[in-house]
């Protein structure tokens, strides 16, 4: 996965905070919310072009899976990362404050990018994909999928969309 691709996975999982920052007025009002709301729509739009792409240029496989266990609770744990810059932008009077808040975006940027969790996107749960832990050849994978249930023994028409995280292609 690209470094490209890990930074509009990143952008897009906070588009909704960066919306919100734009509402608020978080650094304050004229171009920094309207620098926010374009990075989000921007990045929602990248991230719904290179899904389309991943799922209809790539090739597949099918491959089998074992142990299927959800992680959509890590997707939500995922959301809680938004109250503090929430509870933040709601007070950002100050240049102190919004440097704060930018500081603080920036290092959960880095975190996201360096610990490569890209299946935690809140709006790709919101879309109907649903994160699963399972293991391939013992090895421990992430499966994104429609499918709301795995078995625990499943195969799949998969892409491989990063090391060792997968989606399931529907064509």
């Amino acid at each position: 996965m690209s470094v490209v691709a890990r930074i509009v996975l990143f952008v897009s999982s906070y588009a909704p905070l960066l919306i919100l920052f734009a509402v608020l007025k978080s650094f304050g009002p004229g171009w920094p919310s309207t620098v926010c709301v374009t990075v989000a729509v921007a990045s929602i739009v990248l991230l719904v072009v290179g899904w389309l792409v991943t799922q209809r240029t790539f090739s597949f496989n099918y491959l089998e899976f074992e142990g299927a266990r959800s992680r959509d609770a890590d997707v939500m744990a995922y959301v809680v990362s938004y109250v503090v810059p929430f509870a933040a932008a709601t007070n950002a009077d100050d240049t102190a404050t919004r440097w704060a808040l930018a500081l603080f975006a920036t290092l959960i940027a880095v975190l996201y990018i360096r610990a490569a969790v890209f299946y935690v996107h809140p709006l790709l749960l919101l879309a109907g994909i649903h994160v699963y832990e399972a293991t391939r050849d013992g090895v421990p994978v992430i499966v994104l999928t429609r499918q709301r249930h795995l078995r625990q023994k499943c195969q799949l028409q998969v892409v491989r969309i990063g090391p060792n995280v997968y989606s399931e292609v529907h064509r």
